[in-house]
C-alpha cells in the first residue's frame, strides 16, 4: 500500500489535513504535527517521511515538502496555497499580522487575518471553524511563524530538484494572503512540464478545510494518475515539439 504523508503548515486547522485523508481511502496516511518554520519542519519531518511516499502539504510546510520530496524520492507532490518566496507584498503581509499579533494577542491576529485567509462562503457561514481555529492557536507561535514568513526571502531555486517529482499547486480563488501569482511562479519553476496548477472556487487560504470535497477530489485524481507526468514529456517531445495534453480533473461540486 502507498503512503501519502501529510505535511501541515503552522496556522493549519484543528486535525489539519484530517478531512482530506479520510475521504483518500487505499492510502496509508501519515500525519506530521505543525511546527512554526519551514527549517523546523523539515527538521522534525524528514527522518519520518519514508522513501516513496506521496506528499501533501500545505502553506510554508510545502518548502520543507520539497526538500524532503528530493531526498526520499516522493512519488508526487501536493502543495495548497503555496508561496516559495516573500516579496514586498507577502512581507507586508506578515508585518501586519505580527503587529496585530502584538497589538491585541491572538484575537488581534485573527481579527487581521480573517479576510486575508478565508474566502466569502467561510466568512458568511462558518464563524464556528474560524473561532475553533483560533482557539488553537499559541502567541508564541504565532510570533516565530510571523518571522520566518517575513524573513523567508527567495526560496524557489530548490523546486528545480522535483525533476522526477510531478507537483500539483493547489490555490484557493479568493486567497488575498498568497494570491494565484505565487502558485504561478511555483508551478513555472518545476521542470520538465511536470508542474499543474487547479484553483478551488470559493476557497481562500485555506481550500482544503473550506472546500474539502473539491480539495480531496483534485489531489485524489493527481495522486492516482502521477505517473503521467514521468512518462507524459518525453513522448511529448518527441513528437515535433507538440503541446502537452491537458490533464482533466472533474471535481466534485462544493456543498
Amino acid at each position: 500500500m502507498e503512503t501519502i504523508a501529510y505535511l501541515p503548515g503552522y496556522l493549519s486547522p484543528p486535525g489539519g489535513f484530517r478531512m482530506l485523508a479520510e475521504r483518500m481511502e487505499g492510502y496509508a496516511g501519515l500525519d506530521l504535527e505543525p511546527e512554526p518554520t519551514p527549517d523546523a519542519q523539515l527538521e522534525a519531518w524528514e527522518a519520518r517521511v519514508p522513501e516513496g511516499a506521496h506528499l501533501v502539504a500545505s502553506f510554508e510546510a510545502g518548502l520543507a515538502a520539497v526538500q524532503i520530496a528530493a531526498r526520499k524520492r516522493a512519488k508526487s507532490l501536493v502543495w495548497f496555497s503555496p508561496y516559495a518566496r516573500a516579496d514586498a507584498a507577502l512581507v507586508a503581509r506578515a508585518r501586519a499580522l505580527a503587529w496585530a499579533l502584538e497589538a491585541g494577542g491572538v484575537e488581534g491576529f485573527v481579527r487581521v487575518a480573517r479576510p486575508l485567509f478565508f474566502g466569502s462562503l467561510m466568512l458568511e457561514r462558518g464563524e464556528e471553524l474560524i473561532a475553533a481555529w483560533q482557539a488553537s492557536l499559541r502567541p508564541d507561535g504565532l510570533a516565530a511563524w510571523t518571522r520566518a514568513v517575513a524573513a523567508l526571502g527567495d526560496r524557489r531555486r530548490p523546486l528545480r530538484t522535483l525533476e522526477a517529482t510531478p507537483t500539483m499547486t493547489v490555490v484557493g480563488a479568493e486567497d488575498t494572503f498568497a494570491p494565484m501569482r505565487y502558485a504561478h511562479e511555483v508551478t513555472e519553476w518545476v521542470p520538465e512540464l511536470r508542474g499543474i496548477l487547479v484553483t478551488l472556487d470559493g476557497a481562500g487560504h485555506f481550500g482544503f478545510w473550506e472546500n474539502p470535497r473539491e480539495a480531496t477530489s483534485v489531489a485524489r485524481g493527481f495522486i492516482e494518475r502521477y505517473r503521467e507526468f514521468l512518462e507524459g514529456p518525453a513522448e511529448w517531445q518527441a513528437e515535433d515539439d507538440e503541446a502537452p495534453p491537458p490533464l482533466r480533473f472533474e471535481p466534485e461540486a462544493p456543498q
